[in-house]
C-alpha cells in the first residue's frame, strides 16, 4: 500500500453515514458507512478501513477491503480482502486476493480476457 500516491484523496470519516449513489476518483478511504451504489472511476483505488461498511454494490478499478461489504463487487483490476475483511456478495474481477482469515460468502467470476498482457 505504500506505493499508492495520495495527493488527492477522498475520505469518509468514522461516524459518518451516507446514503445514495456515490462516485469516487483517485484514492478514496471509507471509515464510515455507505448505503447505496458505490462507483470508482478508472485508475482509482477504493480502500475500506476496518471500521468501514458498504451496504450496496461496488463498481471499482482497485478495491481493498479491511471492513465489511454486503453487496456485489465488480472491479476492472483487482480485489484484495484482508484478514479483517468481510464480504457477503458476488465478486467479478480479473484478480482476487483473500488473506488468511478473510471472510467471503458468495460466488466469484474471474474473466482472464480483461487482464492486460504485456
Amino acid at each position: 500500500m505504500s506505493s499508492l500516491k495520495e495527493t488527492q484523496m477522498n475520505m469518509i470519516s468514522e461516524g459518518t453515514r451516507i446514503e445514495g449513489e456515490i462516485t469516487f476518483d483517485q484514492v478514496s478511504r471509507i471509515h464510515g458507512v455507505l448505503v447505496g451504489r458505490v462507483h470508482s472511476k478508472s485508475g482509482s483505488t477504493l480502500i475500506l478501513s476496518e471500521t468501514g461498511v458498504v451496504e450496496g454494490n461496488i463498481d471499482a478499478d482497485v478495491l481493498m477491503i479491511n471492513g465489511y461489504v454486503r453487496g456485489d463487487i465488480k472491479t476492472k483490476t483487482r480485489v484484495f480482502v484482508s484478514r479483517t475483511g468481510r464480504v457477503i456478495g458476488n465478486i467479478e474481477t480479473p484478480s482476487l486476493v483473500l488473506e488468511f482469515g478473510a471472510y467471503f460468502e458468495g460466488a466469484c467470476k474471474m474473466d482472464g480476457a480483461s487482464v492486460k498482457k504485456n
